[in-house]
């Protein structure tokens, strides 16, 4: 395996004017590649989907299938998806013979990287293996999408390089593993709730290799309506806006499965759906701010708890054309 690493501005990274605006190639001509065990926090590689492994067992499947809708209905949000998770904004120029496994295929509208608080993370583990940290649905929608699979390419930012210490002495995998866990890299509960440990873990991407949680699912369709993401809160004590936390949703899904019972709502039917939305909703809206949310060690507040429901959003989810119909029309279909 080799890291390409990518400057955010190089000459060739194909500059293109059409109809006097910029756009960039998502082709990058990197520099003479060395180890991924070189990555420093912060660089961009360009990787294949073959060569990530995940850091979680569960993904909410009809998040993926809404994804797979979208593009099934109009190929260019494929790659409008590609470019925003490579921090290039949406894409410029698409093609009948543009593919996900090509970057040359396809133009953005801005550079790789130019918005890198936008792109996916992955942590550099023992023997230069990258480890996703951020981005299993969507890029699990991108494998599983048509020309899709392991030879998809795209550009993703190193979070942390953990293949060795400060002093440069490289790490065991069991060292790896625990550091993984110290800074929550690692989500170690399967779609039930139990625990589970790291060699437990799929080891690659496809749909087929995770399970199904379905109050992942839940808490996808209620950003912007119960809570949000945290850096988008204020801290009222320091001023400051809340860090990002890996895994949010299923730590409150670990609040929700402990004072709910999906079982009662058939989430293949709309109406139902809508019901256990609104059920899980009031449920996150009247945690105490200051209660801690499952296994995240932080509260409600730093979390993205919002202080009351969103009805208006809500409701648009009840349409027979939101977002949310057509994820269950897929899903049903496929």
């Amino acid at each position: 395996m080799h890291l390409n690493k990518l400057d955010l501005y190089p000459a060739s990274t194909g500059l293109l004017l059409l109809s006097g605006l910029l756009f960039y190639s998502a082709a990058l001509h990197a520099a003479p590649s060395v180890s991924y065990l070189d990555a420093k926090p912060g660089d961009i590689i360009q990787v294949k989907l073959s060569e990530l492994h995940p850091t979680q067992m569960a993904v909410g499947k009809l998040q993926v299938a809404g994804k797979l809708a979208e593009y099934a209905e109009d190929s260019k949000e494929l790659f409008d998806e590609l470019c925003d998770v490579q921090g290039a904004g949406k894409a410029a120029k698409v093609s009948d013979s543009s593919t996900p496994q090509d970057p040359s295929s396809y133009t953005c509208k801005q550079a790789i990287g130019a918005k890198k608080s936008d792109m996916n993370t992955v942590d550099i583990g023992p023997t230069g293996k990258l480890y996703l940290t951020d981005g299993h649905h969507g890029f699990n929608s991108f494998w599983d999408a048509p020309d899709g699979g392991g030879d998809v390419t795209l550009s993703i930012r190193v979070e942390q390089n953990l293949g060795h210490d400060s002093s440069g002495t490289a790490l065991t995998q069991a060292q790896f593993e625990q550091k993984m866990a110290e800074l929550k890299h690692f989500l170690p509960i399967d779609a039930q709730g139990e625990t589970i440990t790291f060699s437990q873990l799929p080891q690659g991407l496809g749909m087929s290799h995770f399970q199904n949680d379905p109050y992942r699912s839940i808490l996808y369709y209620l950003r912007g309506v119960s809570y949000n993401k945290p850096e988008k809160n204020v801290n009222p004590a320091t001023g400051e806006h809340y860090a990002a936390v890996p895994f949010l949703e299923f730590y409150w899904g670990q609040v929700l499965r402990g004072k709910m019972d999906l079982k009662q709502y058939d989430l293949s039917k709309q109406d139902d759906y809508i019901k256990a939305l609104k059920e899980a909703a009031v449920v996150m809206t009247t945690v105490p701010e200051t209660q801690l949310i499952g296994h995240s060690g932080k509260t409600a507040a730093a979390l993205g708890q919002l202080k009351s429901i969103d009805e208006k959003r809500l409701n648009k989810l009840a349409k027979p054309d939101s977002k949310l119909a057509k994820a269950l029309e897929y899903q049903a279909s496929h």
